[in-house]
């Protein structure tokens, strides 16, 4: 996904990683061959299988907005808003796209990106050298953990309470709305979107339901999702996996217990089948590791 990597220290890593993971590790899932979204079908199963059909369009652009917001322990509260537009290619998984992050904590310039599976390329507007963060390690996803095509994977998730709420315009497309819930305990088991054990299984299984909007075009295809994520962090923290990560150490397990997290993410997906002439950096202009965009050595 596009998103901006912005920690303070290490100690910042247990406080967001629910927010990171849920909005940017959940991995793609298999292409479909397409259909159209008729009243006559399961609500549920439409939104199912939007994801596919979604990506068998070739391409598209998108835009992005997400919000995150975390409070409790010593660490005390923060939150960021990240908004962003670019186009991916999801056969080559290659995209490109300019996003900006406002926090109170921590001012981040605007950023260009390359994406490129779980790798992220990223430099500040007008600057010559990229960043390079290869996020592998850290989500283990099975596809691409900074695709934009993944945020689709959490439809998989869906409940089977699906709800229809009625036609609107996105875009100027006339498209079906409906009211969804995402169950994580659903999502976390989904063959191809989690690695068994992983942070982001972690993660969901910390979470709780969902709640979102997911709008649906004519042709089966999602032209915006909408997601609510709110995360206890004792929950997280009591997960085999998250205790596996963080080992005996007590004080990072009573950080994480106390700390709070809500997300929410809008995407939307359109222009579907434009060129897209994303690639990856020249290597002789790219420094690789994990540092801050808008600091000294971060572009």
């Amino acid at each position: 996904m596009m998103t901006i990597t912005v920690r303070r220290g290490r100690a910042i890593i247990a406080g967001c990683v629910v927010g990171v993971a849920l909005l940017t590790a959940c991995g793609g899932g298999d292409t479909g061959t397409g259909g159209a979204a008729t009243a006559e079908r399961p609500a549920a199963d439409i939104a199912r299988e939007a994801p596919d059909i979604t990506r068998a369009a070739g391409s598209s652009r998108y835009a992005v907005e997400m919000t995150y917001a975390t409070t409790g322990g010593t660490l005390g509260d923060s939150s960021w808003t990240m908004s962003g537009t670019g186009t991916y290619d999801y056969a080559r998984q290659i995209g490109d796209g300019q996003v900006a992050t406002h926090s109170p904590d921590l001012p981040v310039p605007p950023q260009e990106t390359v994406i490129s599976k779980n790798v992220l390329y990223q430099r500040d507007v007008g600057a010559s050298r990229w960043q390079k963060t290869d996020f592998s390690a850290v989500v283990n996803t099975p596809v691409g953990q900074h695709d934009p095509s993944q945020q689709l994977d959490l439809l998989r998730g869906v409940s089977d309470d699906v709800r229809q709420v009625g036609t609107t315009q996105v875009r100027g497309d006339e498209v079906t709305q409906y009211a969804i819930t995402i169950d994580p305990q659903r999502l976390a088991t989904a063959s191809g979107v989690v690695v068994d054990g992983g942070l982001v299984q972690a993660a969901l299984r910390a979470a709780g339901p969902m709640p979102g909007q997911v709008f649906v075009d004519s042709d089966g295809r999602v032209r915006r999702l909408e997601v609510d994520i709110a995360t206890n962090g004792a929950n997280l923290a009591a997960s085999p996996e998250m205790s596996k990560m963080l080992g005996d150490n007590p004080r990072v397990q009573e950080m994480l217990r106390e700390r709070r997290t809500t997300s929410k993410i809008s995407m939307e997906y359109f222009d579907f089948g434009i060129p897209v002439t994303a690639q990856e950096p020249d290597p002789s202009l790219v420094d690789s590791g994990l540092k801050i965009p808008g600091l000294p050595g971060g572009n």
